[in-house]
């Protein structure tokens, strides 16, 4: 879906994948979704695949990001060249840094927490972050009474 730079939605659309992204062979698949600033490139986690891809957001070719292999990659935030990419079951967050073109990842710090309980998103306040706890280590759905957010240092 398109949002203007005002922050309006457009009109939403499919967009058919091709390309490593495209794999459905697992029970969890593209996962967490971020575009450029530009909006001329779509980077998304795959969690079956382990790995985090870009696409194209007008054709739907993907590729991978060599060196962002990602075990239970779930939601993911852009800011700049950093990359966060939550390992929800890992109880882990790993930042990497970005190549210009996309294409090159680098991990430059994982970051984990006692607080942790299954992080699945991530959103970035300044110089922290807040991880979602989903709890999904209580079963699936999650049985947890609470749900809490978790702020770390990005």
């Amino acid at each position: 879906m398109p949002v203007s730079a005002e922050g309006t939605p457009g009109t939403a659309r499919t967009l058919d994948l091709t390309g490593p992204a495209a794999d459905v062979t697992g029970a969890f698949n593209v996962n967490g979704i971020q575009a450029t600033p530009d909006g001329r490139t779509l980077i998304v986690s795959h969690t079956q695949n382990a790995r985090v891809y870009t696409v194209n957001p007008v054709t739907g070719v993907s590729a991978p990001i060599e060196g962002a292999e990602v075990p239970n990659a779930d939601g993911i935030l852009l800011n700049g060249h950093r990359l966060w990419v939550v390992e929800n079951r890992n109880n882990k967050i790993v930042r990497f840094k970005l190549s210009p073109d996309l294409s090159h990842a680098v991990p430059d710090k994982t970051i984990t927490s006692k607080a942790f309980g299954v992080p699945t998103t991530v959103a970035l306040f300044g110089d922290r972050l807040a991880a979602v706890n989903a709890h999904f280590d209580t079963g699936t759905p999650p049985t947890s009474n609470t749900f809490e957010v978790v702020a770390v240092s990005a």
